[in-house]
């Protein structure tokens, strides 16, 4: 899908991180924002970065578990630009812990914000995206969706099902105008660590570390990912680790299921050092 000019975007958990590096990268095509965030502070923040970029960008608080406000996010849209050329269901958080250890409350909170938060976001723009016969969604996930790695239960199964809910709407979509892609990023630095769901201070530790290795930025990953929606990639993998473990699991099952013990055992090793 190549973007209109002037594209009329919703963009969720756009008050840091990816969020806002995607405003900032649609903005420098002049895009008309709807930045969108639980903390309407953040949000004004973002826009005002969007506003010096010379695009238009107005602020809508919203809770991404309670459909009614998604819904009415979605009514902002339609009474500030007319509709939504592209939607990023972007809001998110982070998750770690094994089966057991993670509490049934950060099971709830992750799933309800990762994965209902996208659902919402599908329910609610998807038909007004058919009626108007085009647009694009863009689902952010994780690459946890495809390599599903030990000690990340509530966000592995999350993201898995963002990654689900994609593809089975590719097919839904054909031939209506309407568009979908599903991010797939390894660890790049954001604020998801910091503000994450973990059993232990090992987990945090060590996706601090994955964060501090990680050699593209979030602008970076916004670029790539706006590229990929414009190539109409199903599958927007950006990182070279990421692509290669995925290539792995699908060539040889065998050895990434070997590969994926023995990282269970060494992040259990990390964790009871850490406690």
């Amino acid at each position: 899908m190549r973007l209109p000019s002037h594209p009329r975007v919703v963009v969720t958990g756009a008050g840091s991180g990816l969020g806002r590096a995607l405003c900032l990268e649609l903005a420098s095509r002049k895009a008309r924002i709807v930045v969108s965030d639980h903390n309407r502070e953040t949000a004004e923040e973002t826009a005002r970065l969007v506003r010096g970029r010379g695009a238009e960008a107005i602020v809508v608080a919203c809770d991404v578990t309670k459909v009614d406000e998604v819904e009415a996010l979605a009514k902002a849209a339609d009474d500030a630009f007319g509709g939504t050329d592209l939607l990023c269901n972007n809001a998110g958080i982070g998750a770690g812990g094994a089966v057991g250890e993670v509490s049934i409350a950060d099971w709830h909170k992750t799933v309800d914000v990762d994965l209902w938060g996208v659902i919402y976001g599908c329910h609610v723009f998807v038909p007004r995206m058919r009626k108007a016969g085009g647009g694009w969604v863009l689902n952010v996930a994780s690459a946890a969706a495809l390599l599903l790695a030990p000690r990340m239960a509530p966000y592995n199964v999350a993201k898995a099902g963002v990654l689900a809910l994609t593809e089975t709407l590719e097919g839904e979509l054909a031939g209506s105008g309407v568009g979908v892609s599903v991010l797939c990023p390894t660890f790049f630095p954001t604020n998801i660590i910091r503000d994450g769901l973990y059993s232990t201070s090992g987990m945090r530790k060590f996706g601090e570390k994955m964060m501090e290795r990680s050699k593209l930025t979030a602008e970076d990953v916004a670029r790539l990912c706006i590229a990929g929606v414009e190539a109409g990639d199903l599958h927007i993998v950006p990182m070279r680790d990421g692509r290669w473990l995925w290539r792995l699991k699908r060539v040889s099952p065998a050895a990434y299921r070997f590969l994926n013990r023995r990282m269970a055992m060494e992040m259990s090793k990390r964790d009871g050092a850490t406690k």
